[in-house]
């Protein structure tokens, strides 16, 4: 059981000695291949116990910097040289087990690599700093074949100022170190810069002048349509041109050198000349709405009807929605619109019109189913005429001043309405003419020659023919419509008296009474005593208010009427001489004389 034991405590002695005997192996670094090397290339480590793990560092001055292990084994290692600073720099590998001796490492100076120049342009004069790497042990700085004047230096960062009198223009910035030569790209010219446009709207063809900053060199785009050099002209601070016919709406752009790019803080909106290809209605009155379709519309900003500014609204880009405005008087007007890119009007002219107005009928009497002609003023797109309420057709019209319709067969006298949709005008009285109505004789009975009023309706140069005559009754001075004035003819005799109008639709009057004279045919006897009775037969005798013997000279006598014959009674005192009768006509007296007896 001893023995067993002390070779256990002997196995544990071992093993004890050789993890103490790992511990305390660290990495021996014998070689280094090459043993000067820029940044980035590989050099292989030689030596032992380097392990799976290895770290291999690069001490300078200034830090310590790990490489990239590129392979490694337990005697050799491949890494990359890290970015540290030319020069002897100490190699060292690192493992678990500890750190080796160092071994020295001349890396060499690189070429000169540049990051960023700011700006990347500038001014003779202006300062520019040059940011990257390795930009220390310098040779030579030049602007193209200029030396530049360095204002400040390290390995990472140069301070430049432009030499003077440096043409404009694209140049290279050479910068020689004694690890090499880098180039850059360098513009001298100051950035440029839009402060304002001449307007945000524009039409083709018209100037555009940009204010500005740097402009010199410029190359002017708008939404990248580059201007006619031609027709541009440069200034520092100004840029004129024209822009071309094809642009379209976006910013505007000066590019100077190709590299150095001014934007327009604001789109320049590109108006092109607007186009109306129709109205949606050729005519209308105040407050209408009427489409006008076209092109190039939304950026109108006036539409006129003649040259009254209407109240409108955008509906796309071609129509647009007028309002009709409210004129004077009905006239053809050219509608048109207005905006930057130009003008343009309708071909086709707009009637506008208003109510009718200043109605005349002619004639104003009229018989129903016949014409008449309506004129005024105002009388365009009339829609109805109305005679005593009932709508009619019209027959004809010259638009504007005159329509013909005809009196309809049950209308009656009154006004006549014409229509449209901008209102109603109404006429003075049409008679509408009718069978012709008599109410009153005055008086009812007459001679020859005397003048009668005859009153009723539609007796206006109405015709009055009396019984027994054939010609019409002159006009006795008053021709109205409810009244007539008539002279009673020579040859009428009693009897109604027919009337007749332009209806030729003739009224029977009452009996009028025709008093003529008197006229004694005969008498019977011819002879006779005081008291006896005489008949006396003639014409118009039942008109006899007295009757005369001695020629008339006596006082009158009594007598009465028998059929159609007088029956006289002869008075006292008569003479030798004629009968005379007396009505309101007048004095008749016989041809033979009456002889009283003895």
């Amino acid at each position: 059981m001893k023995s067993g034991s002390v070779i256990i405590a002997f196995l544990f002695l071992l093993l004890g000695l050789s993890a103490c005997r790992v511990k305390n192996a660290p990495p021996e670094l014998t070689s280094l291949l090459p043993k000067e090397a820029f940044v980035g290339q590989e050099i292989t480590l030689g030596g032992y116990q380097f392990g799976n793990e290895p770290t291999v560092t690069f001490t300078s001055a200034a830090s310590v910097v790990a490489g990239q292990v590129v392979s490694a084994s337990e005697q050799s290692i491949r890494v990359k040289i890290p970015l540290v600073s030319p020069g002897i720099t100490q190699v060292r590998v690192q493992t678990s087990e500890g750190i080796s001796d160092p071994l020295p490492l001349n890396v060499l100076q690189p070429p000169p690599s540049v990051a960023s120049i700011a700006p990347a342009n500038g001014l003779p004069g202006s300062e520019v700093i040059v940011t990257g790497n390795y930009l220390n042990q310098v040779q030579e700085i030049r602007f193209e074949q200029t030396p530049a004047i360095v204002k400040d230096s390290s390995a990472s960062k140069l301070t430049l100022i432009v030499p003077d009198k440096m043409p404009r223009g694209p140049l290279s910035l050479v910068i020689t170190t004694k690890g090499g030569e880098v180039s850059s790209s360098f513009i001298v010219a100051g950035t440029p810069k839009i402060t304002s446009l001449s307007g945000k709207q524009a039409k083709p063809g018209s100037e555009l002048i940009i204010q500005g900053q740097n402009l010199l060199d410029g190359v002017v785009r708008i939404n990248g349509l580059a201007t006619d050099r031609n027709q541009t002209t440069i200034k520092d601070t100004e840029i004129r041109t024209l822009i071309p016919t094809n642009a379209t709406s976006g910013k505007v752009t000066v590019t100077v050198f190709e590299k150095l790019v001014a934007t327009s803080a604001d789109s320049l909106q590109i108006i092109l000349q607007p186009a109306i290809a129709n109205l949606s209605a050729r005519d209308g009155i105040s407050g209408d709405k009427i489409i006008l379709t076209g092109l190039n519309l939304r950026d109108v900003s006036a539409v006129l009807f003649g040259t009254v500014s209407v109240p409108f609204r955008v509906i796309s880009d071609t129509q647009l929605e007028a309002t009709v405005p409210a004129l004077g008087a009905s006239a053809q007007l050219t509608v048109s619109v207005n905006s930057v890119g130009g003008n343009a009007s309708a071909s086709d002219p707009f009637l506008y019109y208003v109510a009718p107005s200043n109605l005349v009928v002619s004639p104003t009497r009229q018989v129903r189913l016949q014409p008449i002609t309506i004129t005024g003023q105002n009388l365009y797109r009339i829609t109805e005429v109305r005679i005593s309420g009932i709508t009619v057709p019209i027959t004809s019209r010259v638009e504007g001043s005159q329509l013909v319709v005809s009196v309809p067969a049950d209308a009656v006298s009154g006004p006549v309405t014409v229509i449209n949709r901008a209102g109603t005008a109404t006429s003075q009285t049409l008679v509408v003419v009718q069978k012709p109505v008599v109410s009153a004789l005055i008086p009812a009975q007459g001679r020859a020659g005397d003048r009668i009023v005859v009153r009723g309706n539609y007796l206006q140069n109405a015709q009055f023919f009396f019984t027994g005559s054939t010609s019409a009754a002159a006009d006795g001075g008053k021709n109205e419509e409810t009244e007539r004035w008539i002279i009673i003819p020579d040859d009428a005799k009693t009897g109604p008296i027919r009337v007749v109008n332009t209806t030729n639709d003739a009224t029977l009057t009452d009996a009028f009474t025709v008093i003529n004279l008197p006229s004694v045919s005969d008498f019977s006897p011819k002879t006779a005593k005081a008291g006896d009775e005489i008949t006396i037969t003639g014409l118009n005798l039942t008109s006899v208010t007295t009757v005369k013997f001695n020629g008339g000279t006596s006082a009158a006598t009594t007598f009465r009427l028998s059929g159609s014959s007088l029956i006289v009674t002869v008075p006292a005192g008569v003479v030798t001489g004629q009968i005379c009768l007396t009505n309101e006509a007048g004095t008749t007296c016989s041809s033979a004389n009456f002889t009283p007896a003895k």
